[in-house]
């Protein structure tokens, strides 16, 4: 039986942490290569988005929202995140906004805060990282977004799988190994 659950998109968040925390060494190892970032967000969500899609065939999101909601969403984001890759200004980082305000959509229609909020640190996190050029902050500001993907992941792997029990102490005199 295949249960609809909001906890299922953790994955998609462990991922997204992972491609934000990608593209920050590619900012901190590319010094003047503007089409390095960019490359690396349009091959990286091409990933993410097959990846997902075979994890979301298995373990479906919870779908609050119309269908037709998820699928222009899923369209605008790959559509932002070709076109804001290419803007020479941003020096590659437009991708990172349209990917973040993807996720403030999606988590709107889940109707999952912590998806929302995550979302939101990596939108404002890429605004702030659209106007300063040193790599050095654009790559400690992706990080400051993979980790707030990570613990948004955490929680909903806590909301999917509840927490571990706690391990039962053995006392050793009672184990009888003589």
């Amino acid at each position: 039986m295949v249960s609809r659950h909001g906890g299922n998109n953790w994955v998609l968040m462990v991922s997204m942490a992972a491609l934000f925390l990608g593209a920050a060494a590619v900012d901190l190892m590319t010094w003047s290569s503007n089409s390095a970032l960019a490359g690396y967000y349009i091959v990286g969500s091409v990933l993410l988005g097959l990846g997902m899609t075979l994890w979301y065939w298995r373990n479906p999101p919870r779908l609050k929202g119309p269908l037709s909601a998820y699928l222009y969403t899923l369209a605008g984001a790959a559509v932002g995140a070709l076109f804001g890759a290419g803007i020479d200004p941003f020096h590659g980082r437009g991708a990172w906004l349209v990917l973040a305000l993807a996720v403030v959509l999606f988590g709107w229609l889940e109707r999952a805060r912590v998806i929302v909020t995550a979302g939101l640190v990596g939108s404002v996190a890429a605004f702030l990282g659209l106007f300063i050029g040193a790599p050095v902050w654009g790559g400690g500001l992706q990080a400051l977004t993979a980790a707030g993907f990570a613990v948004a992941a955490h929680r909903l792997h806590l909301l999917r799988h509840g927490r571990r029990k706690p391990r039962r102490e053995v006392d050793i005199a009672s184990l009888n190994l003589t």
